[in-house]
């Protein structure tokens, strides 16, 4: 589900990328909403998946966790990734170094904006904690909290050299 900041046609997107679009991405899609509205930037954030069915809510203990820091996935719809949603984005992150690769061979015209987690951070992979415990979100989500000024970085060096 799109999220909209101060929405004009020059708006960037940037659109995360997990595989169920129930937890990983969508958790990175409020943390950046967040982000960028507390920066005052004109960037709308929106996350889907690899293998996502259409209109399902996050994972219950996404939600419960996002709560935790005062955000919430009440709102979040899981979508798959488009040819359109990849077409209309400035940058695509990816939480896998597989998904990376699967979307650059389906969109190849778009390859060169979609880029994984770890090719951002120099961290790796940002594991998949569905069925796993409370914590292992919680460290999801600190990942993904630490890494959105490099992500924003990107996205800003992406703007400002097409411009």
């Amino acid at each position: 589900m799109q999220k909209s900041i101060d929405v004009t046609d020059s708006d960037q997107l940037l659109v995360f990328i997990c595989a169920a679009n129930a937890c990983r991405s969508a958790i990175a899609e409020v943390i950046a909403t967040d982000e960028a509205q507390r920066r005052g930037l004109p960037v709308r954030v929106a996350s889907a998946g690899t293998h996502a069915l259409p209109g399902y809510r996050a994972a219950t203990i996404a939600q419960l966790t996002m709560n935790e820091v005062g955000l919430s996935l009440h709102e979040h719809r899981s979508q798959p990734a488009s040819a359109d949603l990849i077409g209309e984005a400035a940058l695509v992150v990816t939480m896998t170094e597989e998904q990376r690769d699967m979307l650059r061979r389906a969109f190849k015209k778009d390859e060169t904006k979609i880029v994984s987690f770890n090719d951002v951070t120099q961290e790796g992979d940002v594991p998949d904690p569905i069925g796993g415990d409370p914590q292992e979100v919680r460290e999801v989500r600190e990942r993904l909290q630490a890494a959105m000024p490099q992500i924003f970085a990107l996205l800003e060096r992406r703007r400002t050299s097409a411009s």
